[in-house]
């Protein structure tokens, strides 16, 4: 079930349910539930497209299928599809409670108590995943840690559930991946453009800028760089989201702020408008020299796991990173870039010049073919596709206990949570399928 939206412009939750259902289809007959999107793409993904309007047709798709996979659902489809003998497999790949927690607003508010209200309702709702759940997938040990807690910690983990199954067994390791061939576009989207000349050296941010991303920390390197490398150009894409009930994040309008005030706005910093489609963004990629991808210090960071690294990767682009998260530390174990401190203008204007070194470059590369074979999405999704493939002894109907822990939510509840994943990259998806 795709989650998000899907089709010529997606955004990481889009882009790996369709491409999971890709993988799927090797072992098991594949329909993707679409609720949102266009058809750009999805006639040659070779699987069954079906769309959706609201939860009653959603609940009819899931009651003529064995296993369901989802991100975010409608707790009344889930209990459902579990009655009409479907099973479910959550996938966890984003630890959106530990995203939350710490969040400058949460579902509309900056002020308690009314943050504290709207997350409760966010770990009521995992609360439930976890208990209806038959399998879960998350992207790195990190993170399976963290839900093996929260299983635990809901009572969805209990001796007589556990039946001798390891962690393996109920939480997989299914994390982003990467296109099986090297990307390839007839087009320079960026050099001859925006007064970035062929030879000039180009830092790609590849993605959005979210709360906590800092995209302020190389703003102001590349500034400073400038002054004796007027060649140097950063370019960030995806400044607007492609679901519009997130639209364009304020972290952007304070970038081009601070670009403006810095003087390099349009000049060294530039900003592309709108989202880059999926299908395009081989170009922006190949365009570039080195990708950034720099983060703030907080409770998102430990478990977040940054799926544009793989487009990192997938182009063999080496990657200024800030420390503290899973790919930080993965990067520097095997060198496929430099890794700098939090929010360290001097430490991140140090490391782009090692990256201006093009031997540098080539070293960093090398390391990159290296790895890449682990992250295609062939080689990502097989824990998936073994417990599929053995689906009727591998899992477990969920259970359908109430949540210990909540007495039955009242609707201005229900209403406060909607609000609150509305103002989220991957909240506002949530919102839409708890529509009734």
């Amino acid at each position: 079930m795709a989650a998000d939206v899907v089709g010529g412009r997606m955004a990481g939750p889009g882009m790996r349910v369709v491409e999971i259902a890709k993988q799927m289809s090797r072992v098991a007959d594949v329909t993707l539930a679409v609720n949102s999107g266009d058809d750009d793409g999805l006639n040659t993904i070779g699987v069954h497209v079906a769309s959706y309007r609201d939860s009653d047709e959603l609940s009819v798709l899931i009651e003529q299928h064995d296993i369901a996979y989802c991100q975010l659902i409608d707790q009344a489809v889930v209990r459902r599809g579990i009655a009409a003998g479907c099973r479910f497999v959550f996938d966890l790949y984003n630890a959106l409670p530990a995203e939350a927690v710490g969040a400058e607003r949460v579902g509309g508010f900056d002020t308690q108590p009314e943050k504290d209200t709207v997350f409760r309702d966010v770990l009521s709702f995992f609360r439930f995943c976890v208990r209806a759940g038959s399998y879960f997938v998350t992207s790195n040990e990190r993170q399976r840690d963290f839900w093996i807690g929260y299983m635990m910690a809901a009572d969805a983990l209990l001796p007589s559930s556990l039946r001798g199954r390891h962690p393996a067994e109920i939480i997989g390791l299914v994390p982003f991946g990467m296109e099986e061939t090297p990307p390839a576009s007839s087009t320079h989207p960026l050099r001859g453009t925006r007064g970035i000349g062929a030879d000039d050296t180009i830092l790609l941010w590849a993605g959005g800028i979210w709360d906590w991303f800092d995209a302020e920390t190389p703003i102001r390197a590349v500034a400073d760089l400038r002054q004796t490398r007027p060649d140097l150009h950063l370019v960030f894409y995806g400044t607007t989201h492609p679901n519009a009930l997130i639209g364009k994040p304020r972290t952007v309008e304070r970038a081009q702020q601070l670009a403006a005030d810095l003087g390099v706005l349009d000049v060294g910093v530039h900003f592309i408008e709108g989202w880059v489609p999926a299908a395009e963004r081989a170009g922006f990629l190949l365009d570039a020299d080195a990708a950034v991808s720099t983060h703030k210090e907080s409770f998102e960071t430990r478990y977040a796991f940054r799926t544009r690294i793989l487009d990192h990767f997938w182009a063999q682009l080496p990657s200024l990173v800030s420390e503290g998260d899973w790919f930080a530390d993965y990067i520097a174990q095997h060198d496929l870039g430099e890794v700098v401190p939090y929010r360290d203008v001097d430490s991140t204007r140090a490391a782009i010049e090692s990256l201006l070194d093009a031997e540098r470059r080539v070293a960093i590369q090398t390391h990159i073919d290296g790895i890449r074979d682990d992250w295609s999405w062939s080689a990502t999704t097989a824990p998936l596709r073994e417990v599929v493939a053995s689906w009727t002894t591998s899992l477990l109907p969920g259970l359908l206990t109430e949540d210990p822990l909540m007495s039955t939510p009242e609707p201005p509840r229900r209403s406060r949570a909607r609000e609150f994943v509305s103002r989220t990259p991957v909240g506002a998806i949530y919102r839409r399928l708890r529509k009734r």
